[in-house]
């Protein structure tokens, strides 16, 4: 079966509202943690170790797709600035949430919490300020 002519197939409906990019985010990072533990699994069954120890900011990148999706629906130097304010405040939180958590945590939990945190902080100040100064693109 071939796929249909690009005309008619269907285009991704454009994130709207903080709920969808929450969503949105929270499915991306859920996509990266059982991609990371599965990961992690297999480095121990071939090396051994402990499981755990692979870090658990890894499962935040794949959101990174979705940010770059809204970046590109936008124009204008706001975006820039908004994403530059996003990503040190959102990393800063998440980097202080992980000093919050027990020592006794795995890298693969601590770096969860962490990366969860930035991302969830980012979508916020990211719906946010494209709201208020966003430039939407035509088209």
């Amino acid at each position: 079966m071939t796929a249909p002519p690009p005309e008619e197939q269907a285009e991704k409906p454009p994130i709207e509202t903080l709920g969808q990019l929450i969503g949105t985010v929270l499915a991306y990072i859920a996509m990266g943690a059982i991609a990371l533990v599965v990961i992690d699994l297999l480095f121990i069954t071939v090396a051994g170790g402990g499981f755990g120890r692979i870090s658990g900011w890894v499962a935040a990148v794949p959101s990174v797709f979705v940010f770059t999706e809204q970046f590109r629906r936008y124009e204008g130097p706001s975006r820039w600035v908004i994403a530059l304010i996003g990503v040190v405040l959102a990393l800063s939180a998440g980097i202080a949430s992980t000093t919050l958590l027990p020592l006794t945590w795995s890298p693969l939990a601590t770096g969860g919490v962490g990366g969860l945190v930035a991302a969830l902080g980012y979508s916020a100040l990211w719906y946010a300020g494209i709201k208020i100064y966003g430039e939407e693109r035509p088209g």
